[in-house]
């Protein structure tokens, strides 16, 4: 599969490390802001903004959300406007809420005795201790109509694309843009290894999908909770490279990564054209994990 950017894959383009851990819950001492979303508004804690993926806070507070550094700068009055999909949100929102209200107290404490042994509470083998991760995979879609005939009138062809986006709704499976090729040890195959190891299913589908509006765009987003039996061991039966492509994911923590590619296809049964309609189609594909815990 042809790639932008040259060879670098989703999987390589990681750091180590990660910051501080976010909470879910409400304590009095948070600043509430109310977010305006394509007229639908959302009131939310700060605390429970800083779960939210990196590409969200990015989408909603291009400029940081708190700019000027302060922590006070936001106050319970304010509608702070974002054109961003409010549905997709609301299905974020829905999934961490689940996912935090999961979540149990442990009696041991090896994040304690970790630390008296100079290891980091932040490394990959610690950060699940009484708290969840989640898998957040993004896809941005651009596509690009061929006109299919030359006399074409600007009216009709908005038909047409528009036609064509929604044939292109249809294609929700998630891993159905991957999939051109059985051979072993491809990127592509790799990165579905590793998304299946750790919380995918090779079929499912896309939890939200929707065009943008006026765009010929359209955004997908799929959530799982990573699973926690990475961290039994490995003699209870469980294949020890699935556990370790599990466990890669936590490098993507806070630290997206992405991979963009281009193909093209003929689409069938687009209404008012005859015949196979040829598109052009570049997808986006961010990869983060989000880790939430108990306070």
């Amino acid at each position: 599969m042809a790639t932008a950017g040259g060879s670098a894959s989703i999987i390589t383009q990681v750091q180590q490390g990660g910051p501080s851990l976010t909470t879910l819950g409400d304590t009095a001492s948070e600043e509430n802001l109310t977010l305006d979303l394509r007229g639908t508004q959302f009131l939310l804690s700060r605390d429970e903004l800083l779960t939210l993926p990196e590409f969200v806070l990015l989408s909603l507070f291009p400029n940081g959300l708190f700019p000027d550094g302060q922590v006070n700068s936001f106050h319970d009055e304010g509608v702070h406007s974002v054109d961003f999909d409010p549905v997709c949100l609301q299905y974020m929102l829905d999934f961490f809420r689940q996912v935090s209200s999961t979540i149990t107290s442990s009696n041991s404490g090896p994040d304690d005795a970790d630390a008296e042994n100079g290891a980091s509470p932040s490394s990959p083998t610690n950060v699940l201790q009484d708290r969840a991760g989640i898998i957040v995979l993004r896809e941005d879609l651009d596509f690009y109509v061929i006109p299919p005939r030359r006399d074409i009138s600007h009216p009709d062809m908005i038909s047409v694309k528009r036609n064509a986006g929604k044939v292109l709704l249809k294609q929700d499976g998630i891993f159905s843009g991957l999939r051109r090729t059985d051979d072993a040890g491809t990127t592509e195959q790799h990165l579905i290894e590793m998304l299946t190891a750790g919380g995918f299913n090779t079929d499912d589908r896309w939890g939200h999908r929707a065009g943008e509006p006026n765009k010929a765009v359209i955004c997908s987003l799929a959530l799982a909770r990573l699973r926690t039996d990475m961290r039994s061991a490995t003699g209870d039966g469980k294949d020890s490279t699935t556990v370790g492509m599990a466990q890669k994911l936590l490098l993507f923590w806070r630290k997206p990564a992405r991979r963009c590619w281009w193909e093209g296809m003929d689409l069938e049964g687009v209404e008012g054209v005859d015949g196979k309609l040829k598109v052009w189609i570049r997808r986006v594909w961010t990869l983060e994990m989000s880790v939430i815990g108990l306070r």
